[in-house]
């Protein structure tokens, strides 16, 4: 490793030793405070994440959320401090850093189409099309479902979260529909204060520093890349409006709104080598408002409306000139009652109605081809049409928690609770899209149509129709409902804890019936909570979606027509849907945990070891009867993850305090999910390291690094109203296997590809952020914010591929933010 890589760590230890300040600090709101004048909170108090071994959950609270370096403010900027938590290689690249889609992220080296999103107590987790893993900005498809779309139903800006709960082990039976990890945001309340607070920020071009393939150069230059592969001029706006205000004594109303937006250049060539320039549009909105009200102590409810909507431009292709706009979009009403009995028991009860859609809207659904006049070359022009693709759910979810009881000598906290939803889900191509391609009547080679009659009336000659590809309108619905009922044990006895879980699950579209047991236990060795050992054993069942019911049904609705000189059919090819009807099992993962849990002096250490073994993944393949899904895919994965830190003990000198966090995450995973549309990719055996192997014994491509270290730091200077926070990320390069190009041909004459280790660099980069928050005058405090990402601009390649003439693409380099803002 080079030196430089040291250069990170020793700035961010250096923020443990600050210079002394101007003035002693101010430990509490209220000595800065007129007695006569509303108060405000100067800083907020230092925290960091809060990591529960017994129940795998990691808290990050509204304070963290806003003290930590989180980029553009999507939930994968705020997972990077989670070692259990990893990212596509793919994912981000410096090339392209204009574009706004959120990142995909994996739990344990599980598909990232199997984690569970939930806000307010609510499964939000798109089910339509979640393995599309890569963006659309060019030629949608007319054959298949529309592609660019998550698992996230709503692309949340953390600004707006009071609470981001992350679960990766010992998750309870109170979630489920997952096999990876599980995310549940809690929307900011009406917490007794009245404030609006206007924040704005903004990244350009101009502050980033970009890394480029020399082969590439010229291309990046003139964004020569109509499908956003290269954005060199990029401006991007971040609009965001917070606010609570109290309605009576019992009522109040939190409102958030936010937009961020991109402005970026594209350019690309035509057939006439024509350079055409256009600028793309990609935003995410998002607005959440809640209403909460407390009856009296015993009830409390509140009502909810969200929104998220990703929408961004997009063109045809270089010889197809509409543009279409492409968006994933989230409208959801919520409501929840909070009631306590009179036993002490707690009964909570969850509603939502959410609605997710991806959309496709073209200029038109007519694209045609001419065969030009003399010296002129063919002539395209057109659009693909619209699809819309949507999910509706009715979710139910009510919950008992009993009051806690004794049982000879033993203290139990009994949970027991259901999930309800019904689901509509549809795939729509409303107005069918048509191909027309014209021949010459009279063709002069390749110098296209004459003009037999001379008259010049038409551009293209004497020409006739000679194919028509009709992609047909049609619809494809799934209506089902997923019941569960869970029950929840958590006893107490002498130093030892249990928590014995189940969890039933019933599909009505599968037909599935699914018993998940979720068993931990936890010894407190001396009995004062200062070391703790803990073990695990659970099982975790996946989601199904959408995109197995459509299967080939898209294709049945295509039709092809020839026609000859005169207008006359010559031939008519329809399409046959050669899907075959699924019999599926649903995907589920089995978890074995051992963990460590250390409190010494100041110091919080956490030790797991976490093995996963996923079967039953859903697969697409095919036999001479058709294409079908089955259950051949699996996934195995072995995990250790560390973390210290000295929460409530921050590091006090000269006026500044400092807290650190630290955690380290290594992972090993072979899977035969070796693409981001994973569950379309038909398996096939191999030849790696002198055998055939079935593709599931690979180590995976993706989604599999195998050693990451992170360092957290916190330094709050009071008297200056300052907060300074770094993040320093180690990632190992790992080795991947990748087609050599070469093949093997066995004894009976079978052949097979060959693959072979290509081992990646590592990466260290750290990112930065000062805030600052004067009082201004009366209640007013301004707000001041740089942060820079990857402040010493390391990078390393991110090429995958085995050809030698695809160029070299890199990790981002350095990114300034800035943002101001104002609370009232």
């Amino acid at each position: 490793m080079r030196y430089i890589h040291l250069t990170p760590l020793i700035t961010v230890l250096a923020g443990l030793y600050m210079p002394p300040t101007l003035a002693d600090a101010l430990r509490d709101s209220g000595e800065a405070c007129d007695n006569e004048e509303p108060c405000i909170t100067s800083l907020p108090q230092i925290t960091v994440t809060g990591y529960d071994i017994a129940t795998g959950v990691q808290v990050i609270d509204q304070t963290l959320i806003e003290q930590l370096p989180t980029g553009e403010g999507n939930l994968a900027d705020l997972l990077r401090i989670n070692p259990a938590v990893d990212f596509s290689r793919n994912g981000r690249g410096s090339a392209n850093s204009g574009i706004m889609r959120p990142e995909e992220f994996s739990f344990h080296g599980q598909p990232y189409y199997q984690n569970l999103f939930m806000i307010d107590g609510i499964d939000t987790t798109s089910d339509i099309n979640p393995g599309s893993g890569g963006d659309l900005f060019s030629s949608p498809s007319l054959t298949g479902v529309i592609g660019g779309s998550s698992p996230q139903g709503y692309y949340l800006d953390v600004d707006l979260l009071e609470q981001v709960e992350v679960y990766d082990s010992n998750v309870p039976a109170s979630f489920g529909g997952f096999a990876g990890g599980v995310v549940s945001a809690k929307v900011k309340h009406y917490d007794g204060n009245d404030f609006v607070n206007l924040r704005y920020g903004i990244q350009r071009d101009e502050w980033e520093s970009f890394h480029i393939d020399a082969r590439d150069e010229e291309e990046f230059d003139t964004a020569d890349s109509y499908s956003a592969e290269y954005t060199p001029i990029y401006r991007k706006d971040n609009y965001t409006l917070s606010a609570q205000q109290g309605i009576g004594e019992d009522t109040g109303l939190t409102l958030g709104v936010s937009r961020r937006s991109s402005n970026f250049l594209q350019s690309y060539s035509d057939g006439l080598d024509m350079l055409h320039r256009v600028y793309y549009d990609d935003r995410i909105d998002n607005l959440h408002a809640k209403l909460d009200h407390r009856w009296h102590e015993r009830l409390h409810t509140s009502f909810s409306l969200r929104h998220s909507d990703r929408s961004h431009d997009g063109l045809t292709s270089t010889r197809y000139d509409d543009m279409f706009t492409k968006s994933h979009s989230s409208w959801g009403l919520g409501g929840n009652l909070e009631y306590t009995l009179d036993s002490g028991a707690r009964f909570n009860l969850d509603m939502a109605l959410d609605r997710m859609s991806d959309e496709l809207d073209s200029g038109s659904n007519l694209f045609t081809r001419h065969e030009s006049l003399e010296g002129i070359l063919p002539t395209q022009s057109g659009g693909y049409g619209d699809t819309n693709q949507q999910q509706t759910a009715f979710s139910l979810s009510p919950e008992l928690e009993l009051a806690p009881m004794a049982w000879g000598n033993s203290r139990h906290n009994l949970i027991i609770g259901g999930d309800l939803k019904y689901t509509e889900s549809f795939y729509e191509r409303p107005e069918g899209a048509f191909f027309r391609e014209y021949n010459c009547v009279v063709d002069n080679g390749s110098n296209g149509c004459i003009d037999q009659n001379g008259s010049g009336d038409s551009d293209f000659g004497d020409e006739y129709l000679a194919r028509a590809f009709d992609y047909g309108a049609g619809k494809v619905s799934l209506d089902f409902t997923t019941a569960a009922l869970y029950l929840d044990d958590r006893i107490e006895r002498g130093n030892w804890q249990f928590r014995l879980g189940l969890r039933a699950d019933y599909n009505s579209w599968l037909e599935n019936l699914d018993v998940a047991p979720r068993l931990s236990a936890t010894w407190d060795t001396f009995g004062d909570g200062s070391t703790r050992l803990t073990a695990g054993a659970n099982r975790y069942y996946g989601r199904s979606f959408l995109r197995y019911a459509i299967n080939d049904v898209i294709r049945s609705w295509n039709t092809l027509t020839y026609y000859d000189t005169n207008g006359n059919i010559t031939k008519t090819t329809t399409y046959a849907d050669l899907s075959r009807s699924n019999n599926l099992a649903t995907p589920y993962s089995d978890e074995l945990m051992l963990g460590w849990a250390q409190q010494l002096g100041p110091f919080n250490s956490s030790l797991k070891l976490v093995r996963r073994a996923s079967r039953d993944s859903i697969r697409r393949n095919e036999d001479d009867d058709g294409n079908y899904y089955d259950n051949s895919g699996s996934n195995d994965t072995d995990s250790i993850t560390w973390t210290l830190d000295h929460a409530g003990h921050p590091l006090k000198l000269a006026g500044t305090e400092t807290v650190a966090s630290l955690s380290v995450g290594w992972k090993q995973t072979e899977s035969d999910l070796q693409s981001d549309d994973a569950y379309d990719q038909e398996p096939n055996p191999v030849y790696y390291k002198g055998r055939v192997i079935d593709g599931s014994e690979l180590p995976a491509w993706d989604y599999n690094i195998p050693l990451n270290i992170g360092l957290s730091t916190i330094t709050q200077v009071p008297a200056w109203n300052l907060t300074w926070s770094n993040f320093v990320s180690l990632r190992s390069g790992g080795t991947i296997a990748r087609d050599n190009g070469d093949n093997y041909t066995d004894s009976d004459g079978s052949r097979y590809d060959i693959y072979e280790d290509y081992t990646l660099a590592d990466l260290v980069t750290l990112d930065t952020k000062v805030q600052w928050k004067p009082r201004l005058w009366s209640s007013n405090q301004g707000y001041l914010m740089v942060e820079v990402s990857n402040l010493f601009d390391q990078v390393v390649s991110t090429k995958i591929s085995r050809y030698d003439s695809i160029s070299d693409t890199y990790t981002p380099g350095r990114k300034v933010w800035l943002e101001v803002g104002m609370r009232f």
